[in-house]
């Protein structure tokens, strides 16, 4: 084990990820960066400390296999170099692992950063909106991905609600309910519309998990309040959220009239139809992304799809983009991406169903995977640095932080 000064930095870097993700240029980057490097040290260290548990290990090899697999992909698709970077993020993360592993005693910095990274990101949200004129909240990063970010972090910090609650630390109860409201409301300030599928279905999942603790006068209390607060959300107009969803609407319509194929949802219909052909063409492992641009070309002299379908690289969808870039293989090492990780928390969740000190970690590492396979019907969260990046190191983060307080939990 680590010396306890060292610890407290290690968990430090891991919280400053969630505060600075989407409220700093390139936010996400700074904490993950420097725990990294400190991760390092691990090599140094005597073999037994690479000693990993069953479950630890599942975690371990599913993120090296995958990355793996997307480098095979890349040279499949012609061994574009620069397209190693996203996937070996994930490779970045294992030494991080290893690191949190043997860090005790402050995993629970990562609810304090959690909750300032949702609450900073909705004041930026706010500047950004009122002050400079936007008619997008986004940071430094695309629209939809800080509302996609600004949403989880909304969503874990009402996770860390019931370590607090269950805690009786009441002042950090208040802010972690206000960070899950900053959250959304960061969310809703950036107008980016899939990820708003993601809280009616994750809220109802944490409120059910959380129904013993909380009981059935304050989950009946808080469905009341929630709903109010959406439809209040949804009349007044400067959120935006009428008019995005009537816009949906209206597009929807459009396509399926054939009036009008470039329209924002229309044109993510075109992308989806690509990208089945790219699959139809090569079910197995894909076109490759630098290979569909002739299976682009080609649908688009047949008339096929639009000619705009040829500005994006990917097909907003992160299912139906891994199945025509990569195939059905990559389509099945993206799942076990996101499922292996859900398994792990969900299998802690149920082994710990009364104690908070551990279940609300399990929980939040949940959320992780949960809010990336929802933001995934409507965008390719891993195509973004910032979209592997705080998909990889929250889930090992939190990891970690489960496994820390297990330890703890026997030590008693």
């Amino acid at each position: 084990m680590l010396n306890t000064t060292f610890s407290i930095l290690v968990w430090f870097l891991a919280a400053l990820t969630f505060a600075l993700s989407i409220a700093a240029p390139n936010g996400y980057s700074v904490g993950t960066t420097i725990i990294f490097l400190l991760s390092f040290g691990l090599f140094f260290l005597k073999p037994r400390w690479l000693e990993l548990h069953k479950e630890d290990k599942m975690l371990f090899y599913v993120f090296a296999l995958y990355a793996c697999a997307m480098f095979g992909f890349v040279y499949l698709d012609g061994w574009h170099t620069r397209e190693l970077d996203r996937p070996s993020r994930f490779i970045l993360a294992l030494p991080v692992l290893l690191l949190l592993l043997r860090s005790a005693g402050r995993e629970n910095l990562l609810w304090f950063g959690t909750v300032i990274g949702a609450i900073a990101a909705f004041v930026l949200a706010i500047y950004e909106r009122k002050v400079l004129g936007l008619s997008r909240a986004n940071g430094s990063e695309h629209p939809i991905m800080f509302g996609n970010i600004g949403m989880m972090l909304g969503l874990i910090s009402f996770a860390s609600a019931t370590y607090f609650l269950s805690n009786k630390r009441y002042v950090w109860l208040m802010l972690a309910i206000l960070g899950g409201l900053c959250g959304i409301g960061a969310s809703v300030l950036s107008a980016s519309r899939g990820g708003w599928v993601a809280l009616p279905l994750i809220g109802f999942f944490l409120l059910w998990q959380s129904r013993f603790l909380l009981g059935k006068k304050l989950v009946w209390g808080v469905c009341i309040v929630s709903i109010l607060l959406v439809f209040i959300a949804v009349l007044i107009p400067q959120t935006g959220i009428k008019d995005r969803v009537g816009q949906a609407v209206h597009d929807v319509v459009e396509y399926d009239q054939g009036v009008d194929k470039d329209s924002s949802v229309g044109l993510r219909f075109e992308m989806w139809k690509a990208a089945l052909s790219m699959f139809a063409e090569s079910p197995l492992v894909g076109v490759g992304e630098y290979g569909s641009v002739a299976v682009k070309e080609k649908l688009i002299a047949e008339g096929a799809v639009s000619a705009k379908v040829l500005t994006h690289s990917h097909a907003h969808n992160e299912f139906i983009n891994a199945l025509g870039l990569t195939g059905i293989i990559g389509f099945i090492f993206l799942l076990a991406v996101y499922l292996i990780p859900l398994q792990l928390f969900l299998k802690k969740m149920r082994q710990y169903p009364d104690n908070w000190n551990i279940r609300a970690y399990a929980i939040a590492g949940a959320l992780v995977p949960m809010c990336y396979m929802d933001f995934g019907l409507s965008q390719v969260m891993f195509s973004h640095n910032i979209g592997v990046m705080m998909y990889a190191f929250p889930i090992v983060y939190f990891w970690a932080a489960v496994r820390w307080a297990e330890r703890k939990e026997l030590a008693r």
